[in-house]
């Protein structure tokens, strides 16, 4: 980021407005993350004490022939868990696809920042303009990855 901000001063207001538009993402996404964890921690424990118990009383099970409704059973503890995954897994979409808005907003600023000091004032040159572009895409990477990491992080030592 320093190196992108001497090359072009400009670029640290592009940096300002991504950063906290990738605390904002980060800040809807984890409080809905957590919840979502919660409810998938709550639907799974009832898969794993059914799957012990319908082990534990398989003779009873198969003398009673009941395994259709044992099935069944299984099968709706099953569907609960699956419901709270998948929304996992779109909150997590819906989260990089926010993140992937910001750093389209940031780069695009960050070139329109570059095209117009080189056309006004003519302070950099166009290799400096590519360099300035190519550290701004490797920057918001960065950020993106480093959010995510930090969530994973979080979201797993609770």
């Amino acid at each position: 980021m320093i190196f992108v901000g001497i090359l072009n001063i400009w670029s640290f207001i592009p940096a300002v407005i991504g950063m906290i538009g990738m605390v904002i993402v980060r800040h809807h996404f984890a409080a809905c993350s957590r919840d979502l964890k919660r409810l998938e921690g709550a639907n799974q424990s009832p898969i794993y004490s059914y799957l012990s118990s319908t082990i534990n009383g398989l003779k009873v099970i198969r003398s009673h022939h009941v395994e259709q409704m044992c099935s069944k059973e299984f099968l709706s503890h099953l569907s609960n868990y699956t419901q709270a995954f998948f929304l996992i897994v779109v909150t997590e979409r819906w989260a990089a696809m926010r993140f992937d808005g910001v750093s389209l907003i940031f780069v695009t600023l960050v070139t329109f920042s570059s095209m117009f000091v080189r056309m006004y004032s003519q302070q950099i040159s166009t290799a400096d303009i590519a360099l300035t572009l190519s550290f701004a895409l490797n920057l918001m990477g960065l950020f993106q990855w480093t959010i995510r990491f930090e969530l994973w992080i979080v979201f797993n030592l609770n």
